[in-house]
């Protein structure tokens, strides 16, 4: 399916799961868009969701919905973590660099005299 303004990513994740007393590896399949704004195509700074199911259908199908939401969307965004924001309406994340630290001032250490005479 053609995603209009989004490039899409299609993945797997194996995990561990608890089955009674053993565990048992899973697949789960993920979908990620991204969102293409004023023709750049450096995926770090767009938007993206990235969805996941059971199926790679299911994981397409979720991310579709959110694709859908997020092309009406103004985008709220609000700070989720220290370098991610996260729309609050539809649910797309942006990456953003961390803000510059402060220069640190040098402080130079006080003269110890010999006796007052040095």
């Amino acid at each position: 399916m053609k995603w209009y303004g989004a490039s899409q990513r299609r993945g797997t994740l194996s995990r561990l799961a608890p089955d009674g007393k053993d565990v048992k590896a899973v697949t789960l399949y993920t979908h990620t868009f991204f969102l293409i704004e004023d023709g750049r195509s450096d995926e770090q700074k767009q938007p993206h969701y990235t969805a996941v199911g059971a199926t790679p259908e299911e994981a397409e199908a979720m991310a579709f919905a959110v694709y859908q939401r997020a092309m009406d969307c103004n985008h709220a965004m609000q700070q989720k973590g220290p370098m991610l924001i996260e729309c609050s309406h539809c649910g797309i994340q942006r990456r953003v660099l961390l803000p510059p630290a402060p220069p640190v001032a040098v402080t130079r250490k006080a003269e110890r005299r010999f006796f007052n005479l040095f």
